[in-house]
């Protein structure tokens, strides 16, 4: 008997080959970037730009006023926000309200949520201003802070959106917060005073 056979070194068959290339393929697949869907942006945006309001601008609001873009998502019909809950810090600041600076429209409020956390965008508007303000008594008033706002979108007759009825997420990032005294100061946003109600 000879040992020659079992001790024999075979090359692997085409198949095998790519049979074993077949495997491998998925993971570089799924380790490519997907460009198209973190470029995506929602029906609200940050500009970048805040400031802080602190206890010498007013004595209403001594937290935060960030800055907004606001897209009409209803195809030939008005939208309405509904801001549920905004954080600073990752701390959840119960106490805000929101500001409309460019193309308002009338839709009645939607659901539970006050009026002050809720707005409507025209379809023709095409973009938005929006000022969110923040009482910072929770959170505090750090010269860079991150706000994250979570929204739900209606129909003008408070019908959910396609799609819209789920609660969305979006975050500005840290930002640096320059101070904004008696309409003055290093802050340069427009229209922050008069401070809202």
């Amino acid at each position: 008997m000879s040992n020659t056979d079992a001790h024999a070194s075979h090359a692997p068959s085409r198949r095998s080959v790519v049979k074993g290339a077949a495997w491998t393929m998925p993971a570089v697949l799924v380790a490519a970037p997907a460009p198209m869907v973190a470029a995506s942006t929602g029906a609200l945006t940050f500009t970048g730009s805040a400031c802080k309001l602190p206890g010498s601008a007013t004595d209403t609001y001594k937290g935060f006023v960030f800055e907004l873009v606001a897209t009409s998502t209803g195809g030939a019909a008005d939208t309405v926000t509904v801001i549920t809950s905004v954080t600073v810090n990752g701390v959840v600041e119960p106490v805000f309200t929101v500001s409309v600076k460019s193309g308002a429209c009338t839709c009645a409020p939607c659901g539970n949520a006050p009026a002050k956390h809720q707005f409507c965008t025209p379809s023709s508007a095409g973009t938005q201003r929006v000022l969110l303000y923040t009482d910072g008594a929770t959170s505090g008033t750090s010269s860079n802070s991150e706000i994250c706002v979570t929204y739900v979108q209606y129909g003008c007759d408070c019908s959910p959106l396609v799609g819209g009825s789920r609660p969305v997420t979006i975050c500005s990032g840290q930002r640096s917060t320059p101070p904004i005294t008696g309409g003055g100061g290093a802050c340069r946003i427009a229209g922050v005073f008069p401070l809202p109600a």
